[in-house]
């Protein structure tokens, strides 16, 4: 059993850039060591079984895609990912690599945000969707820990939502990478925890 209790009228789940260039062999960033990671991890299937279960407590399920556009007109070049991204033509829009790893293909009556940055939040109408929803519990879910992952649920603590990450829906590029950020700085702007914990947290 979960030490805490979820309200599923009041959580939302992100499924957060878990996409082919991401985690998956053959993808932009396979080289980075993700798509080992991603199967240490299990996270599609992690996530895929979550995402099932919270539909079926009425939890409404948002796919956030990392997605540039072909010749990435817009992406600015700012950082050293954002070049990564342009140089490996990498999350374009239409292509394999942009489309959601198999088994996590957005489903009817889920929702899809899409974005140009390593947050949810930055760009997207991912507030004025929760605001409309009634939701402030957001349970998050994706790649890569230490980046997306980190940086959603930063951000979402800053503006006064519950955040909760279940770890082993949640992969990097590698193992370090993803303990260094479940270890330290999630652990003081989430509730850090696992699927089974949060499915027994909804009353699962």
């Amino acid at each position: 059993m979960a030490d805490f209790e979820l309200d599923p009228g009041r959580c939302v789940l992100l499924v957060q850039d878990l996409q082919n260039d991401v985690i998956i062999e053959g993808g932009a960033f396979a080289e980075s060591g993700s798509p080992t990671h991603a199967k240490e991890q299990n996270v599609v299937e992690n996530a895929k079984e979550l995402a099932a279960f919270c539909r079926g407590k009425g939890i409404p399920v948002i796919h956030v895609w990392y997605i540039v556009e072909p010749g990435a007109p817009g992406l600015k070049l700012n950082a050293p990912l954002f070049n990564g991204l342009k140089e490996a033509k990498a999350l374009v829009r239409g292509t394999w690599g942009a489309a959601p790893a198999d088994g996590l293909e957005a489903q009817n009556g889920d929702l899809i945000i899409e974005k140009m940055r390593m947050s949810a939040w930055q760009g997207t109408k991912l507030e004025t969707m929760l605001a409309g929803l009634g939701r402030d519990t957001i349970i998050v879910t994706g790649a890569w820990t230490n980046m997306s992952i980190e940086h959603t649920s930063r951000t979402g603590a800053d503006k006064g939502y519950y955040m909760v990450v279940p770890e082993d829906a949640c992969s990097s590029m590698n193992a370090d990478w993803h303990n260094a950020s479940i270890n330290y700085a999630l652990q003081n702007v989430s509730t850090v925890t696992t699927c089974a914990e949060v499915k027994a947290a909804l009353g699962g």
